[in-house]
């Protein structure tokens, strides 16, 4: 319900007012001024996401946005998100968040630092996307992304599916 409140105040729209979901959770749909949809999960009996970054399961969030300063305003105001220039672009980062992570997997913080993570990488919880000028066909959105064993043969199952690949398999660093 204060998610909420924050949300309006900070000029985005609940979408889905906050509601009971059994005895796991409240959540509400929100969306930012751009109307980028996104959903908020106060958790009690189902804390949420409990296999990440496996074949199947969440690995990462990011914001496509046409407005990224409009964004960084709204998303600081409703969550405390800061963000985080990399040469690849913004990624945004929740301050503490490394600790909550290096509670679960001691010395990840380590291992990141190993893997040449900046100061303040472990802190990262999604990718800030400027949507182009000249793209006017892409919505402002959330997008999520899976974890996979195979990404070519994911590609061509989908495409054998009836899907389309609308980008890639590509190398990424």
């Amino acid at each position: 319900d204060e998610t909420a409140a924050k949300a309006r105040y900070a000029g985005g729209s609940v979408l889905t007012e906050p509601f009971d979901v059994l005895d796991t959770g409240r959540m509400a749909v929100l969306a930012d001024p751009e109307g980028a949809a996104i959903c908020v999960w106060e958790a009690r009996t189902h804390k949420g996401a409990q296999v990440v970054n496996e074949h199947g399961a969440l690995n990462f969030n990011g914001l496509s946005t046409r407005d990224p300063d409009g964004a960084k305003a709204f998303y600081g105001a409703v969550f405390g998100w800061e963000t985080l220039a990399l040469p690849a672009g913004e990624m945004w980062t929740l301050p503490g968040y490394g600790d909550h992570l290096e509670e679960d997997n001691p010395g990840l913080r380590e291992q990141v630092a190993q893997m040449g993570g900046p100061e303040g990488f472990i802190d990262v919880v999604a990718s800030l996307n400027p949507i182009a000028d000249d793209d006017a066909e892409t919505p402002p959105h959330w997008s999520v992304t899976f974890g996979i064993d195979d990404a070519s043969a994911a590609a061509a199952k989908a495409g054998e599916l009836g899907g389309e690949v609308v980008a890639g398999p590509l190398e990424a660093p």
